[in-house]
This record gives C-alpha cells, sequence and structure tokens, in this order.
C-alpha cells in the first residue's frame, strides 16, 4: 500500500482567522483535489524496451509507459453516448467550478468523476478585495512589487499572464463563490499569516479565504472547510443549474473529431461498462495530480520519491485530506496521448507539514533547527514550505528542533484578535500544552537539562555546543551566523527543554500540461489542442521552484477556483 496519512488541523478560529457573520470560512491547505484517475500498472501500456519505468534509467528519446498511448476502445464496448456542450472530467474546486460557471453562462454540462462524490482537499482560498476582506478592513495588497518577488522566487519558469488573469478576476470569482456558500450558510473568513511585512521577500498578504459552518465540528478549524463549499458547488450544479454529475465513472481516452478533442470515454467502475461522452464546446480536465504514478513522479518529481513510500496500483478515488501518493494522472496521461506537451519549467511539489512546532502560520520552526550532527544549517525565520525545501537536502531529509519553557513566554503574538496578525495558539499556556501532550504526533521530547534533551533526540553529544552558541548569539542580539531577526532570537534557555524531529511530508504534485492563459491545453509546437482544456493540477506553466505559501490557498485561489470560473464565461463568449 501506498504511504498515505490522514491529517487532522487543529481548529483555531480565534486566533488565526477571524468569521464574518453570514458570509463567510476557514482554511489552509490551498492544494486542488484529486479527483478522477486510474493507475495504470508499472511499465505497462507499451511496447518491450520503450516502456521505461521507475526502476530503470529513461534513456533520450525513448518513451516511458505512461507516453504511450493504449489501443483505442472498441466501438462495440461502448454501451451508450451522452452529448453536452462540455464535459467536466473531475469531482475536486477545480472541476465542479469550471462546470458550474459553464451552466451559469448557458451551456449545457456533464460531469464525470471517478469519486463517489464531491472531494476536496485542505481549504485556504487565495482572493483578492472580496467582501470578506472588505469587511475585514483587508487591504488589496500590490501586484507590482509583490509579484516581482514571487516572479524571482519562481526563477521566471512560468505564465505571467495567468497570474495576472488570476490578480485581476479573482475578486469576481471568489465573490461569486462566496455567495453560492452564504446562500447554503456556509461562512467566510480570512486565514492569518506569519508577520512578515510587505518589505519582507517572505510577505504573505492577507487573501486565504477559508470556508466553515458554525454548527458543525468543523467550525473553524483552519484547512478542513473545503468539503462544505464542494458539497454544495455538485448541489448547486444538479438542482439549481440543471447539469448532471456521474459519479464513479473514470475518464480512460479521449476521442478527437479531426484535430478537435470531442469526447472522454469513460467507464462505470461498478459495472464495468464504457460510455462515451461528447462535448460540442469542450472536454476540460480538472483530474488532479499525478503523485500516485511512479514513473510520472520518476520522471517529473524525482526528489519527492523518498517521501512518498511504495506506490501501488490502488487508488482511493475519494481521498481527501491526507498526505502520500495521491492519484495517477490520467487527465495528464490522456492529455499526452491527445497531442499536448507537457511544461518546459520543472514541476513543482508541495510540502509541508500541518502544525509545524511553531508559534507562527505557515512558517518553519523560527527556533533553533540542527541537521543530523547536530549543527545548525539555516536562518530559521523563513516560510515552511521553504524551509522544506531546505530540508530536503539534509542528511535523512531530517531537521531537529530544539527549543524551551521560555519560547512561550517570548514567542507569539498570542491570541490577537483582528487581522492579520494571529498565531496558532490563543496563549503560552496552550503552546506547552500542546507539546507536552504532543498533540501532532511529532515525537516530542522534554528533558530538564539539554544534555538530557539531545540524547533523548538521538543527536551527537556536541550538539550541546551549537546550542550554546546559538543562545550566545540571542543574548547578543545579534546572529552574525545565518542573520536572523533579533526578534525571532529566542534563546533556549529555561528548563524544561523541548525538541522534535521534522522531515518534510509530500502533500501534492501541481501542474503538467502545457497551456495557454484561456487553459487550452497545447502542443509541443505551443499550438492549440481544439476542444481541450486543463484546469487545477492538471494545468501546466504556474509554478515553478517551489511552493512556497507566500500566496496562502493561490492553487485553490488561482487554478481551482478563478481561472475555471473564467474559463466557463469565456467558453460562452462572455
Amino acid at each position: 500500500m501506498s504511504q498515505q496519512t490522514n491529517i487532522g488541523r487543529r481548529s483555531f478560529l480565534k486566533g488565526a482567522a477571524i468569521s464574518v457573520a453570514g458570509i463567510g470560512t476557514a482554511a489552509a491547505l490551498g492544494a486542488c483535489s484529486p479527483e478522477n484517475s486510474t493507475q495504470e500498472p508499472t511499465g505497462g501500456g507499451g511496447g518491450g524496451d520503450t516502456a521505461q519505468t521507475g526502476d530503470a534509467t529513461n534513456k533520450a528519446g525513448q518513451k516511458w509507459a505512461f507516453e504511450i498511448a493504449p489501443d483505442p476502445i472498441a466501438e462495440s464496448d461502448i454501451k451508450a453516448t451522452e452529448t453536452a456542450d462540455v464535459v467536466v472530467v473531475g469531482g475536486g474546486t477545480s472541476g465542479l467550478v469550471s462546470a458550474a460557471s459553464c451552466l451559469e453562462n448557458g451551456l449545457s454540462v456533464i460531469l464525470i468523476a471517478a469519486s463517489s462524490a464531491a472531494i476536496s482537499r485542505g481549504g485556504s482560498n487565495h482572493g483578492l478585495d472580496t467582501k470578506v476582506t472588505q469587511a475585514l478592513g483587508v487591504p488589496k495588497y500590490d501586484p507590482e512589487p509583490f509579484y516581482r518577488t514571487q516572479y524571482v522566487a519562481n526563477g521566471g519558469n512560468f505564465k505571467p499572464g495567468l497570474w495576472y488573469k488570476f490578480y485581476n478576476s479573482s475578486s469576481e470569482a471568489m465573490n461569486w463563490l462566496i455567495d453560492i456558500g452564504a446562500k447554503a450558510g456556509i461562512k467566510c473568513s480570512i486565514e492569518s499569516g506569519p508577520e512578515y511585512g510587505p518589505e519582507d521577500p517572505m510577505y504573505t498578504p492577507g487573501a486565504a479565504h477559508a470556508f466553515y459552518k458554525e454548527d458543525s465540528e468543523l467550525e473553524g478549524a483552519i484547512g478542513t472547510g473545503q468539503p462544505y463549499i464542494v458539497a454544495e458547488l455538485a448541489r448547486y450544479i444538479v438542482e439549481d443549474l440543471g447539469g448532471t454529475i456521474v459519479w464513479k465513472t473514470r475518464a480512460e481516452q479521449l476521442e478527437k473529431d479531426g484535430n478537435k478533442v470531442s469526447a472522454v470515454i469513460a467507464s462505470d467502475l461498478e459495472t464495468g461498462e464504457y460510455r462515451r461522452y461528447q462535448g460540442s464546446k469542450a472536454i476540460i480536465l480538472g483530474t488532479g495530480d499525478f503523485s500516485h504514478n511512479k514513473d510520472m513522479m520518476t520522471k517529473y518529481c524525482p526528489e519527492a520519491l523518498p517521501l512518498l513510500g511504495e506506490i501501488d496500483n490502488e487508488v482511493n478515488y475519494d481521498a481527501g485530506l491526507q498526505v502520500g501518493g495521491l492519484m495517477p494522472g490520467d487527465g495528464h496521461k490522456m492529455a499526452l496521448w491527445a497531442g499536448a506537451a507537457w511544461q518546459v519549467a520543472p514541476n513543482v511539489i508541495m510540502l509541508g507539514r500541518p502544525n509545524l512546532p511553531a508559534d507562527q502560520p505557515y512558517t518553519a520552526h523560527t527556533g533553533l533547527m540542527v541537521d543530523a550532527n547536530g549543527q545548525r544549517f539555516m536562518n530559521e525565520d523563513v516560510l515552511g514550505g521553504i524551509a522544506c525545501a531546505t530540508i530536503m537536502n539534509l542528511p535523512r531529509m531530517t531537521a531537529w528542533c530544539i527549543w524551551a519553557t521560555n519560547r512561550a513566554a517570548e514567542g507569539g503574538p498570542w491570541g490577537k484578535p483582528n487581522f492579520p496578525v494571529g498565531a496558532y495558539f490563543a496563549s503560552p499556556e496552550e503552546f506547552i500544552k500542546t507539546w507536552d501532550d504532543d498533540a501532532y504526533g511529532f515525537g516530542v521530547k522534554k528533558n530538564d537539562t539539554l544534555e538530557g534533551l539531545i540524547a533523548d533526540l538521538g543527536l551527537p553529544a556536541e550538539t550541546i555546543d551549537t546550542v550554546t552558541r546559538y543562545n550566545q548569539l540571542c543574548a547578543d542580539g545579534k546572529d552574525t551566523d545565518f542573520y536572523k531577526k533579533q526578534e525571532r532570537m529566542i534563546g533556549v534557555t529555561q528548563a524544561p527543554y523541548y525538541g522534535c524531529p521534522f522531515t518534510p511530508m509530500f502533500l501534492t504534485s501541481l501542474g503538467g500540461i502545457r497551456a495557454n492563459t484561456s487553459m487550452q491545453a497545447l502542443d509541443s509546437d505551443d499550438q492549440p489542442i481544439e476542444g481541450l482544456y486543463v484546469v487545477g493540477s492538471v494545468l501546466g506553466n504556474f509554478y515553478s521552484s517551489v511552493y512556497t505559501f507566500a500566496m496562502e490557498g493561490i492553487n485553490y485561489g488561482a487554478t481551482c477556483v478563478t481561472l475555471p470560473y473564467m474559463l466557463g464565461k469565456e467558453l460562452a463568449g462572455k
């Protein structure tokens, strides 16, 4: 079985998100939900020496198994044909938003998904200048300095037109989604981010919208509210807009009419029967990531393989908030077989781990971190995604966080009620209790002496020299080793002492299929493939480098909400 761990995010609406009655929500991981996929056995799908697998080195020019199109499904095996203006593949946020937008703009829609119901992961939805941010007094951030910083962070390896299309359209798209939720009693809030100011390259503007219900067990739970909004979108599509959703139906192949992609052949997961779903205007693929496909991960994201564990052929189409291999990239494979090209930029993986041993949301542990040799290795005051990328280069891909009781009193801020300042914890006492109880299963060790803690963590005895050096820098008020800000220099000085190992968790793969700013799939000459569109985690060209979390919820807010919402309008000529 593949390594898959369910995650629970703590509820901290009181400290890290501000609710807006009648409008809105609580959120966190901005990853598009994987919905419709099938796993091709490693090494299958194609022919002899050319079909490479994740266990072999691919030679230049040779094709991998997933790149080789299977034989067409026989016409005699196709039991029925259904038609609509648009066929959407995938029952997560990106597919559901695409379908609802198309229907609202007068197009008929059939949505097919391998899942048994609407699915999602996480819950942060990045959006600018919405009725929620206006109600909270959160200003719309300036794209000029912020996007220039992100441009550098991504090394220029992305399509700026997609970013600015998102920025200019997200207010309309997010207000649309907020209104849909509000009519169903789903509220919306804004997540607090770390306290980096606009002048800091790691500035995280307040724009992550989170959905929740007051009378639910998930009330105020950051990162778990997306199921509410996707369930309402599914209901809205069928009951209010008259669209069709066919669950437990897995897309297998695309069909072309000349050069135009015109239909999807899909199998009923309960009966095994094939049906053809024709889309006269468009086929939209929103099938999630490809992290459950070992060959694809070996080719495009090899650095993540050690975090995935064993990848088998079982796919949980209803996978929600979990880590490890998710979906096997059916949409990616079908697009490739239809002539689409892969993005030129390197693929991005989303790394992280909820509830790091930190007092700031979305950061790393901002106290002392050491490697397996007991040596400090970085300025710890960085966003969590960036810290994870650095830790991936360490021995055993593991860092050890070390802190002491005084961190509670000197850290924070604690329980500040107004956006944009906020923390994971309401008080110093809650911070300490969380680690006394090892509430998140990090394997926290506690000891009355530093030497004892270091031994408990399995670190070399010389680690005490690193702690002593760090404490001296804190006392001096200047970090001349890694130049961390003075306010983050909190010494490890008051017993009892705490520590735990930290290894990044794999959350999802992002991108893949080359596309233009209209989300139309492109071939290797950058020519549009008529009738074929990609959204969500299938959409390439949107990221490069590392998913930094500087734009909280950008994957949901941009590739799963705003851009699919605009696609529906554009397909209808509006």
